[in-house]
């Protein structure tokens, strides 16, 4: 999804999730009226990730126990693989259990960006969409991300809001509408 700044990209983005009801028209997620459904269960399948996500001051396990507090350490060690970050975070010398946020080990916007995106990989959301997932990043680090995000899309349905052209041009290819189910 693209456009020029203010015209509701973020807006529509919430409103799939249903953090935000539509004003008119309906959404509908395999087929059902979202407002028919709990917004827990649409949030189950729907995950967000923000241009601006939040970062827990605790560790890396920590925040990613926020999509699940069950998670085991190779649960966790496949969300980071998945995101790209795995490399990172073992390089760490306390890996899962180093501490980050404010005060301490502070990431990089890049890192903070697929952080985020292994905790709704470990949450198992079916649907991810993806906001300005570039815009605190260099040009090598977008690129990467996204390379990233469009490698998930095998296995999960991936919106990307972005108003940057070279993002729209390296996704617009792979554009594709298949059934989902709650």
């Amino acid at each position: 999804m693209t456009g020029p700044s203010g015209v509701g990209k973020s807006i529509l983005g919430l409103m799939l999730a249903r953090l935000v009801e539509p004003v008119s028209g309906t959404v509908h997620l395999a087929g059902v009226n979202i407002r028919d459904l709990a917004g827990t269960t649409v949030r189950s399948v729907i995950g967000i990730l923000a241009q601006d996500e939040v970062v827990f001051d605790t560790t890396i396990r920590e925040n990613l126990r926020i999509a699940d507090p069950n998670a085991t350490d190779l649960a966790m060690w496949e969300a980071l693989g998945s995101a790209g970050l795995g490399r990172f975070v073992d390089s760490l010398r306390r890996t899962l259990d180093t501490p980050i946020g404010e005060g301490r080990m502070l990431l990089s916007g890049g890192e903070r960006q697929r952080l985020c995106l292994a905790r709704l990989l470990l949450g198992g959301h079916r649907v991810l969409i993806v906001d300005e997932p570039t815009e605190h990043l260099d040009e090598a680090a977008g690129e990467a991300l996204v390379a990233d995000l469009l490698a998930l899309a095998p296995q999960r349905s991936i919106v990307l809001i972005s108003h940057s052209q070279w993002v729209v041009d390296a996704v617009a290819h792979r554009i594709s509408v298949e059934p989902a189910s709650v």
